[in-house]
This record gives C-alpha cells, structure tokens and sequence, in this order.
C-alpha cells in the first residue's frame, strides 16, 4: 500500500491553493460537513459561525441558532472578486444534499460556470417580465404629459423636472412605491446645487403625484405634507430694472460667455416683455412678414399660452434684428453639419439642435450678475443688481413699468403682455387683437431700450422699484 494512503488525508487538501486561500483570508473552522456535523456543532443564540468543508474549497455554512445555511464560494474564470452560490438550508434539506450541491457547483465553475450572475439574469428577467403589469414611474410621466400639456403652457418645463430628478433615479419602480422619504430626499439633493429649481421640482412633483391619485392610480400621494425646500424672497420675483439698470445688464449679456441662442432669447426678453418660456420656445412658423418692419409680428398658439388664448405680438426693428441673425446662424451650421434647420429660433447647443430651456435663461442670469464689476464707474448700480438679483422674469415687470413711463395707455400694456381681461366681454365677444396700439407701444419701448444704449438718452438716478418686503 501506499504510504501516502495511510496518512490523515486532510493535511494533503491544504496543498490544494483554493483551500489554503480560504483558511489564510476567512480562518474559518474547517470540519467535515455532513449530517454528523449538524448533531454535534455549538450553536449560539444569537448570531452564527461559519465552517469550510475540509474536502470541497468553497463549500461553507453558518451555523445559526435554528438553521444551517450552505453557500459556495467561488471565483470566476479570469475574475479576482469572488462570489456566492446559495446551496439551501438544513433541516429543509440534508446536509448530503448541500455536499452534492457544492460538488455540483464546483465542477461547473472549473467548466467557466458562473452560478451566481446566471441565479442574478433570471431574477432580472422575472422582475422585467413583472414590471410589465406595473405602472411604472416612466409609464406613468407618459400618461401624464398629453393631460399636463393641455392645462399648463410651461408643460415640458414640469416634465422637464420629472424626467431629470424622478424618472432619473425611480424610472422602472411600481408608481406606489415611491415613499415620502424618497421624494422628500430627492428634492434635498436638488436644493444643495440649485434652491430654486428645488422648489420648482417640489411642485412638478406634487402636481404628478396629485394627478396619480385623481386618476385613481394611488392610494395617497407622496408628496403631502413635504414642504418647500427654498424659501424665494418676494423681491426677487416683483423686480423692476430702473433704466441705469437695464443698461448695465444689457451690456453684461452681450459681453457675457453665453450660448447664441440664450444670450439672443435675454434681449428678446428685455424688448418685448413677452414670458420667458413664450420667448424661449419660439418657433419659425410662430412668424410672419419678418422682412416688414410694419407687419411683421409672432403669433404664438393658444396651446403654448398661459391663458390658452392664441397671442399676437408685432416685431420691432431691433428684434426682428435679432431673429434674424438667429435663423441666419443657424441655417449655417445646419449647411455645414448636412441637416435641416430646427423648427426653434433660439437652438440650444444640446439636445440635438432643440430649443433652449426656460431654465436655462434663469441659470444664465444667475451667472451674470455676480460676475459683475462692483468697483467700476458703475459700481452703485452693480450693487443693486447684486443686492437684489433680477430673473428673466423681471423684464416683463420692466418693460409693462417702462411702458407706463412713455404714457402708453394700461389696456395696450395688458395686450402687449397677453394679461387677458376676465370679463365676460373681453373673454367672450372682443375679439380685436390691439395690433396697431401694441405696435406702438413695443417700437417706443424699443427705441427707448436703443437710445439708452447708443447713449442719447441719460438713465438718471438709480431707483428700483421692488414691491415691499
């Protein structure tokens, strides 16, 4: 015989290196695990102790206080991380068949087996297969967005939020899993790089969330109860530029490192007092007569208003200008790229060409106005500018306040801005547009806006207006 043969046999297994790697790393108590083993092992009341097989090199269990639970570690062919294989659990089965099991595992691993991704691709395939009946999140912001685009002209602003900072992180999970501590910490997060965009996440999220319960899709919605993340000072939103203000931001936005398009829809802003998103979603087909400075005007759609009443506005000299260069920049680069232009007059430099976002006019204020030199000759006005920092918003406070100034009557101001009367009359019977008054009062404020950059006209003393605290 051998005299190898008649040797304990377990010091030879230590030779094997992927036992001697699991005793050096774990120290794991190594025995005989079989059936034997389960009658004889300590068990603790609270907590376990693992074992490794003094055969199999991988085979290991945990020894609970009721249970026995059997994994086999491994690593995959030209893998260093290493893995587990669930075996089962004594008493439910014997302790032979978790040794069969391993042994199983064992020989297919050697083969380039990886039980543990395949055990995880059939997991992911039943939880897809599942998703299917579940209205998930992204299922839900589909049919969300067609009823979200008839009541709110600002539509894609609020998808915008949901698709960015919801669908984002909570895309394939079951609408009534999301918890108020979840929605509650992704406002959070938003809040640290952007207050104001947290709180107008806050309210995209309510108003969807709202809708799911309304439509009977949940029980309750998430969003009660959380509050707004950002507290806005009132005199950020009730701005008005004085004229020496004005001045100074408009040249800010010429010199400013900004996108073509953001840089053009801000001057648009400041000439036509129009609303942000209006200006910003602007589209080739909303204009006409362009070549003709005394009939060329935008018409936006009803659909794309706030009132959901359609909307004409005459283009003066200066921003038909800007349009102008606009369209003309960018059937230049569609030459060059070997496309068609898009269907946006303010093209954003992402998203394939599309228009610019409304947010994007905020951030871009947000960058102009702490850039600015307060030690300079204008230095009293770029402090009032920091002290009370304007949004894009702000240009239609100023433009209506400016038009006031210049003595163009109230109801030519409220056509110039679409402010639409709620009187029975106006909504119902009135259906002339005011073009030639709003004519008028948009080539005066236009001239008033060049005078004060070519220097013709004197800004004055710096006075404000801001509504009261």
């Amino acid at each position: 015989m051998d005299p190898k043969s008649e040797q304990d046999p377990r010091p030879l297994v230590s030779f094997d290196p992927l036992i001697a790697l699991e005793r050096t790393i774990s120290k794991m108590p190594v025995v005989h695990l079989d059936d034997s083993f389960t009658k004889k092992v300590e068990r603790l009341e609270k907590g376990y102790v693992e074992y490794t097989d003094d055969k199999i090199s991988g085979f290991i269990v945990r020894v609970y206080a009721d249970r026995i639970v059997g994994t086999y570690r491994y690593k995959p062919l030209g893998s260093a991380k290493k893995k587990r294989a669930p075996l089962g659990e004594h008493p439910n089965i014997t302790m032979a068949t978790m040794r069969g099991k391993a042994e199983t595992e064992r020989g297919r691993v050697r083969t380039g087996a990886d039980p543990a991704a395949e055990r995880e691709a059939i997991k992911t395939e039943r939880q897809m297969k599942e998703a299917e009946d579940v209205l998930t999140v992204d299922k839900a912001v589909e049919l969300y967005s067609p009823s979200l685009k008839e009541r709110k002209s600002s539509w894609d602003q609020d998808i915008g939020h949901l698709k960015r900072n919801v669908q984002k992180q909570f895309g394939s999970r079951a609408l009534n899993s999301i918890t108020k501590a979840e929605c509650a910490k992704r406002i959070q997060e938003v809040r640290v790089k952007a207050p104001v965009s947290a709180n107008r996440l806050r309210a995209a999220m309510l108003t969807f969330f709202q809708w799911g319960v309304d439509q009977g899709l949940l029980p309750s919605s998430p969003m009660v109860g959380i509050p707004k993340p950002t507290k806005e000072r009132k005199q950020e939103v009730d701005r008005t530029l004085s004229d020496a203000e004005l001045l100074v931001l408009l040249r800010a936005i010429e010199k400013a490192n900004l996108a073509s398009g953001i840089k053009a829809a801000l001057k648009t802003l400041a000439l036509t007092g129009q609303r942000p998103n209006e200006i910003a979603g602007l589209e080739l087909n909303d204009l006409h007569y362009l070549d003709n400075e005394n009939e060329a005007y935008a018409e936006i759609p009803a659909a794309r208003m706030k009132g959901r009443k359609r909307h004409i506005w005459p283009i003066s000299k200066p921003v038909a200008k800007i349009i102008k260069a606009q369209i003309e920049r960018q059937e230049q680069e569609a030459k060059v790229e070997g496309r068609p232009m898009g269907a946006h007059i303010f093209a954003s430099r992402f998203q394939d060409k599309r228009r610019i976002a409304r947010h994007s006019l905020s951030q871009a204020m947000r960058r102009i106005v702490p850039a600015l030199d307060a030690e300079g000759a204008d230095g009293a006005i770029v402090k009032s500018l920091k002290a009370y920092p304007p949004t894009p918003h702000c240009f239609r406070r100023t433009v209506v306040t400016g038009m006031s100034r210049l003595r163009i009557p109230k109801e030519d101001r409220r056509a110039v801005v679409a402010h639409v009367d709620d009187d029975v009359m106006a909504l119902h019977y009135d259906a002339y547009d005011r073009f030639d008054e709003k004519k008028i009062a948009l080539d005066a404020w236009a001239r008033h806006v060049e005078d004060l950059l070519s220097g013709e006209k004197k800004t004055g003393a710096v006075i404000p207006m801001r509504a009261r605290p």
